[in-house]
């Protein structure tokens, strides 16, 4: 069992630099980027989307912790508009996938969002991505449409 507890200020580097380094692997291999082209816009990403870290309004920063410990061994990035969130990061960190923690972690998430009130989660899978895909469909998430590129330089 694992359990999602709010970011703290102090949390947020660390989150920082794992992001900018597992976002710009998934551009690098999903959008054929330069790794350092896709670094400088993951870092331009976050940088752009939580100017206040944890405190950034209408985002909700978690860390994933295993019920026994407080060792953060994962994150949540989540939107809030309404009764709608948006995943825009769920990650574990690499020694701890594929435990079933990532199935545990959204029903913390779920129970979280619920007692907020919101109504819908969403979130975007990349197409090279076929664990959290599946992680994704177990959870009971639906595809309810494509993200499609086109890559002119």
């Amino acid at each position: 069992m694992v359990t999602i507890q709010r970011m703290t200020n102090d949390q947020f580097p660390a989150y920082r630099t794992f992001f900018i380094e597992e976002y710009a692997q998934d551009l690098a291999s999903t959008r054929h980027m330069a790794i350092d082209e896709a670094r400088h816009d993951a870092a331009r990403s976050i940088d752009k989307y939580l100017p206040d870290g944890p405190d950034t309004e209408g985002s909700r920063l978690w860390c994933i912790t295993p019920s026994h410990s407080e060792q953060t061994i994962g994150y949540f990035w989540v939107s809030l508009n309404g009764r709608v969130a948006w995943i825009y990061d769920f990650c574990l960190l690499p020694q701890w996938r594929g435990k079933g923690l990532g199935r545990d972690a959204m029903a913390q998430l779920k129970q979280t969002l619920s007692a907020l009130d919101i109504h819908e989660i969403g979130l975007r899978v990349a197409s090279n991505n076929p664990a959290a895909k599946a992680l994704y469909e177990k959870c009971g998430f639906a595809i309810t449409g494509y993200n499609m590129s086109l890559r002119l330089i």
